[in-house]
């Protein structure tokens, strides 16, 4: 069965989770004096050093996946000597970036490994900043396969990194704070354009919880599936004005060759809200912030329904991924009474190991020349 078929690589990405899952979670008996972003105890920082570490080399080491071979492509069709200047920074942030390496080194594997720092270690920082459980957040990190997406995705990944520095600022209830919030936004666009996404996205979920309008979001989003059709020669035109304007003009929409995400996965996302739906009177311990990240959720579901057309859609979903994972861990450590805690936690690993087989395919395709790159002797 391919939930129980692991390639290489995979098992060591799983073994290593595991471990550093125990040493976080033995971290948890030495915190730190400081609380963290909700007010909960911070572990000692091993807990969080270890996962950087490991991960961002992992995925710097990667010459496989996704699009890493057309970047590393691209890369080796530059020229040795590259154009360098201020303003190439806000007009496409990862050239100017791409260029300075470029002009460094004719090995793509460096390009690689600037995005995997870039993207890596600032979500694993908000992580173990904000969740109460952090063990648990390492092993959502792989199963909601943020890690595999990662490898995929990397000038995207990249501004997701940018969007988490505005936390703070989108959890916040300083008004003057939005304005810091909008400045990294604006960063992030320059890095990819579908980042702006995250501005209108920042008042959509700043009002009170299990309100009706989040639900006629989610009630939206369903029949724009079912009208998609109808209305996308409008969203076409709108798409050629942004990084994804290849997809229209390659018939990716009218093609009829790709497929859309499954309801399955949009189960996968409801799960933590429903849980949060029946103990909501216990989440209001999180007071402004525990409305903002069910609202976040909200939208999260509405993007994987839309996603059903057509699962490019779902990309927009990376900028919301670790808010996502912080919300599920708070969930089932706090929401829940604490007899049952143990149990939901439980159930919470089952469900996203068997989600993150859904994805598996992206790790079992990783391939490296510097990183235990003999795998090929323990192949079968």
């Amino acid at each position: 069965m391919k939930i129980f078929d692991f390639d290489f690589y995979e098992i060591i990405v799983w073994v290593a989770t595991i471990i550093m899952c125990m040493i976080a979670a033995a971290c948890r008996r030495a915190p730190l004096r400081r609380p963290g972003g909700l007010g909960q105890p911070l572990p000692n920082p091993i807990a969080v050093i270890l996962p950087i570490v490991f991960y961002t080399v992992f995925v710097a080491l990667r010459k496989t996946i996704g699009d890493t071979y057309f970047y590393m492509h691209s890369f080796n069709l530059m020229p040795d000597y590259n154009p360098v200047k201020i303003e190439y920074f806000f007009t496409g942030m990862f050239g100017f970036f791409q260029n300075i390496i470029r002009n460094m080194t004719d090995d793509p594997q460096w390009l690689i490994v600037f995005a995997a720092v870039f993207s890596i270690p600032v979500p694993l920082i908000i992580l173990y900043k904000y969740c109460p459980r952090f063990e648990l957040a390492i092993f959502m990190f792989v199963a909601f396969s943020y890690l595999g997406g990662a490898m995929n995705g990397m000038r995207q990944y990249m501004a997701a990194s940018i969007v988490l520095l505005g936390t703070r600022y989108l959890f916040s209830e300083k008004k003057t704070d939005f304005i810091k919030y909008a400045v990294l936004i604006l960063l992030a666009y320059c890095m990819h354009n579908s980042a702006i996404i995250m501005l209108p996205i920042y008042f959509v979920v700043r009002r009170k919880a299990w309100k009706i309008t989040s639900y006629l979001m989610v009630a939206g989003s369903m029949v724009a599936v079912l009208i998609f059709d109808a209305i996308l020669p409008q969203f076409l035109s709108v798409l050629e004005q942004t990084s994804y304007a290849n997809y229209s003009e390659n018939g990716w929409f009218t093609s009829g060759t790709e497929g859309g995400s499954s309801l399955i996965r949009v189960l996968f996302i409801a799960y933590p809200l429903i849980i949060a739906y029946i103990n909501k009177d216990r989440l209001k311990m999180l007071g402004r912030v525990g409305d903002i990240l069910v609202n976040i959720v909200f939208v999260d579901v509405a993007i994987f329904v839309i996603s059903i057309y057509n699962w490019i859609f779902s990309r927009l979903a990376i900028y919301l991924a670790i808010y996502f994972i912080i919300f599920t861990v708070w969930v089932v450590n706090y929401a829940v009474k604490p007899k049952d805690r143990s149990l939901y936690v439980l159930l919470t690993v089952l469900v996203y190991f068997f989600y993150s087989r859904m994805d598996s395919y992206t790790i079992a395709l990783y391939e490296s020349d510097y990183f235990l790159p003999g795998r090929k002797l323990f192949r079968k």
